[in-house]
This record gives C-alpha cells, structure tokens and sequence, in this order.
C-alpha cells in the first residue's frame, strides 16, 4: 500500500487493503484481520476511518465479527459477488456475551446456513438501540436474503420492523418479540417451563415463593411472570405483592429481611442472571442457600452448574433456538411458508443443589 490513488477515500484504503490480502491469497478464510488499532497504526489512518471500513466489509460479507476476538474472514471477493442473495445477518443487541448461550444460537444458526451455502453476518451491538435501529436500516440496503433480530427493545423496534417490510426483506426475531405486533418469533415455551418450575417448588412443600424479574419489559419475562402466577393460583396459593421485585435494581436487604422473618421460602428468577446475582448477594448477607431459601433460575448458562451452590434451573436449548429461527427465515425467503409464526420450543427442567424439600 505504499502508492495511493490520489482523492481515494482513506476508508476504502482499507478495504483495497483487505481486499487484495485476501485475492492474494495471504488471508484465506476463517483468518482474523488486524484490529482498529493495528489498521490505524499500519496504514496511517483514523479508528474512525478503519471501522467505517470495515463496517463495510461486515455488510459487503468479506469479514465477520466475534465480539472480543476481531473481524475475520468470511469469503473471497468473488464468492461474495456470487452469493451476496444468500447473505444472512444476525443482530444481537443490548446482551452480555454471557457464558456460552449467544454462541451456542450463533452455532446453531450456522448448522442450519451452512447446510444450504448461505453465509452469515453478525453484528453486536450494546445496549444501544438508536445504534440498533441505525444498523438494521444500514443492513436492508444491502443485498441481503433475511435478517435475524434479537432486539434490546421489542417494542421500540416496531418503527424499523416497518421499514424491513416495506423493503419486502424477510426476518424472523429471536427469544422476544413486540406485543400486539405480528412477526415472524422463534422463542422457548416461557410460560410453560416457568410453570414447571414453580409447581416443582410448590410439590417440595414452599407454599411462599416470590418473583424475581431482570428486564420486564421484555415479553420472554412477562410469559414466565404468567407461568408463575397461573401455577400459584392452580395451587391455591396467594400471591404476595411483597415477594415480587419486578424491578431492575433487587432490594437485597429487604429481600434478607423477609428471609429471615419467614416470610419467604423460595425464590424464581426470571433468569439465571438475576439468580446467579441473588446468589452472590443473599451469601454475602449470610443467608444460607438453600437452607433457608431456595432459589430457581432459568436458561441454564454453562456457569450456573459451576456456581458455589449450583444452580437449579429451567434449560432451554440455544443452539435449537438458533437453528429453528435460521430454518423459518429461509421457508419465508423461499415462500414456504405463510403468515407469521411463533415457533414455541420446549424446556427443560434442571435440579441442582439451590432447592431443598420443606
């Protein structure tokens, strides 16, 4: 890169750069690239200028991303002049790589795509919707076959969903989706698994079981709140406004408070995020787990089997989830199917140490 052409844009500096690694042959696929800052340093150029390049190849299908590890490469110029119909993007926004679970989706994403010679793009983005929104419309002018949207903000995102299908671009949404806004869903029979493991509780003697949300305003913790609530009410138990924290922010010290008046036997978490912190706090106050709470998850990360007191919980299979929600974008893109559907999973039931028979 030691002669430039003179007006070229810095940012497609890069790009010719990437570019002609690869038709060279000198990066094959799989290869990661350099980072921002390597980019930066090697080729005189801005953080700025290198990621709006390699925005570009990310959209173009030349690279992909793995949040923490870098860009690397997805295919040769030509393959992707060739195959750009039979690109799939995957969004995931406002969520932790936590554990293994969002790999474990994008595995199986790439099980099913790989079987039909699609090549998948993938973007994080966190915590951020208006970065959300802007990627997803930067997305639909691409040439792309689907998109696969797993969105911080369901509801919010209705104003770009609008947009996708005016564009006439399938997509299918992952694990939550807005309500009274039909879409293509994919997702995990929430009420269902939520009530197993409450009645599971109820069958061990707690008849004082609390709530426990993490973000409620999404629709996967409103079906389980339901789950929860519906197998209360079938066993004739009161549910107690006091024992449920459907805040985001738990108040640990009136939640030990109630623990050690009695009031309080078990707790259901609406995810084993929020377990695995009332773990920690509720330990570090002293309350023994499950001598005098017992506690459930649910989603089953591969860290709540490893936690000082392991984790009973409610399993549900990403790497299905992945592999199903890839399957339903390609029967739409290929006119399989008809009208929207919600593809619902099934659960499984994990006992581990965090629940004790009273």
């Amino acid at each position: 890169m030691s002669e430039k052409e003179p007006g070229l844009p810095k940012y497609q500096i890069v790009k010719d750069y990437v570019l002609a690694q690869i038709d060279n042959q000198e990066i094959s696929k799989d290869d990661r690239i350099p980072s921002e800052s390597e980019f930066s340093k090697m080729l005189n150029v801005s953080s700025i200028t290198v990621r709006k390049a390699l925005s570009e190849l990310v959209n173009e299908g030349v690279i992909y991303r793995v949040r923490g590890k870098g860009s690397f490469v997805a295919a040769s110029q030509t393959a992707v002049a060739e195959k750009a119909s039979n690109l799939v993007a995957f969004v995931i926004s406002g969520v932790e790589m936590y554990d293994s679970s969002y790999m474990q989706i994008m595995k199986g994403i790439q099980s099913f795509l790989g079987k039909h010679d699609c090549k998948l793009i993938i973007e994080f983005v966190e915590n951020d919707f208006d970065q959300e929104r802007e990627l997803i419309l930067r997305l639909i002018q691409s040439d792309i076959r689907g998109l696969l949207i797993y969105s911080s903000d369901p509801v919010a995102a209705k104003s770009y969903l609008n947009d996708i299908r005016k564009k006439s671009i399938p997509f299918v949404m992952l694990d939550r989706s807005p309500a009274g806004y039909p879409v293509n869903v994919v997702t995990c029979n929430n009420h269902d698994g939520a009530y197993e493991a409450v009645e599971y509780l109820i069958r061990n003697g707690h008849k004082r079981i609390g709530f426990a949300a993490y973000d409620f305003h999404l629709s996967p913790e409103v079906d389980r709140f339901n789950g929860y609530n519906n197998a209360m009410i079938n066993a004739s138990l009161p549910v107690n406004k006091k024992l449920l924290y459907l805040e985001k922010e738990l108040d640990y010290d009136t939640l030990a408070g109630q623990i050690q008046e009695g009031e309080i036997t078990a707790l259901f978490c609406t995810n084993d995020k929020r377990a695995l912190e009332v773990l920690e706090q509720l330990t570090s106050r002293g309350i023994r787990i499950p001598d005098q709470i017992s506690l459930m998850g649910f989603d089953d990360f591969e860290s709540s089997k490893f936690a000082k007191v392991a984790l009973s919980t409610v399993k549900q299979y990403f790497d299905v989830l992945g592999y199903e929600s890839a399957k339903l974008l390609l029967e739409i893109s290929e006119g399989n199917s008809y009208g929207n559907k919600k593809v619902m999973l099934p659960t499984s039931l994990i006992i581990r140490d965090t629940v004790r028979p009273i």
